[in-house]
């Protein structure tokens, strides 16, 4: 067994601890350990196993087995023996000061380590309860479990649902330059309210659940009215290539042959 150091691309959420991927955002990490590392894995009696813990002697209890990972032979593990070798003894965390919409100032971590967001993987057993695989994608990257924070009350889910649907109607039009600033203002204010009650870590001593939602101007919620009726509120969403098209069901239209 030898020490690597080896360097991966790995994704990471778009803001910690919120479970949105849709900015494709990713992070290079580091993983200074064993080329090979022996895993504990305990029986989950449901076909899987959730690994708690590294092991270079065995197993810790009766009934788990032991996987290698080979970081070398097969570098999509990368992120699953870097999660259980963990970090560095030396390392510690630094900060960047972040100013926020309403000034508040936000230590933001900015040497985070795959332990910053996810906290294990999963395999799957054979019936005998031998291992089998570790649990991948598509595209051979680890799935993992993420550490994941939900603030949000369902008053405020609900808010912010629907103002992102009103803010997505009135986008689709060239709005006058006084709808277009009153548009602008609102978004802004939607913004730093789904700051404040979705990510209430960043703004220590203030309650998320006193923030107050942003009114929707009343010339606006009037020109969402007029563009509803006028059944205009999808104009510009694409359309669905395949509406309106027969469903193929399986069968085989001989057509007479």
């Amino acid at each position: 067994m030898a020490d690597v150091e080896i360097k991966y691309t790995f994704k990471v959420p778009d803001e910690p601890y919120i479970n949105d991927f849709s900015g494709g955002k990713t992070e290079e990490f580091t993983y200074i350990g064993p080329d090979k590392l022996t895993v504990t894995c305990p029986n989950d009696n449901n076909g899987f196993t959730s690994p708690y813990t590294q092991s270079l002697t065995g197993p810790v209890y009766d009934g788990e087995i032991t996987e290698v990972i080979d970081v070398v032979a097969n570098p999509e593990l990368l992120p699953i023996a870097d999660l259980f070798w963990g970090r560095q003894p030396d390392y510690e965390a630094t900060f960047d000061e972040v100013t926020l919409d309403d000034g508040t100032v936000y230590l933001e971590q900015n040497n985070r380590t795959i332990h910053d967001y996810y906290w294990k993987p999963r395999g799957e057993l054979n019936e005998d309860g031998t291992f089998k695989r570790w649990i991948l994608d598509d595209d051979n990257v680890a799935i993992l479990d993420m550490y994941e924070r939900d603030a949000l009350s369902p008053k405020q889910r609900t808010y912010l649902g629907k103002a992102d649907m009103f803010i997505e109607i009135l986008d689709q039009f060239d709005l006058p330059d006084d709808e277009a600033a009153q548009l602008a203002a609102y978004k802004t204010a939607v913004e730093t309210y789904r700051s404040k009650t979705s990510l209430p870590w960043k703004y220590p001593g203030a309650n998320p659940h006193d923030a107050t939602a942003p009114k929707m101007p009343m010339q606006l919620v009037t020109r969402r009215n007029e563009i509803k009726a006028a059944g205009l509120e999808s104009l510009q969403k694409e359309d669905n290539p395949l509406e309106g098209q027969p469903v193929y069901t399986g069968g085989i239209d001989h057509d007479g042959d």
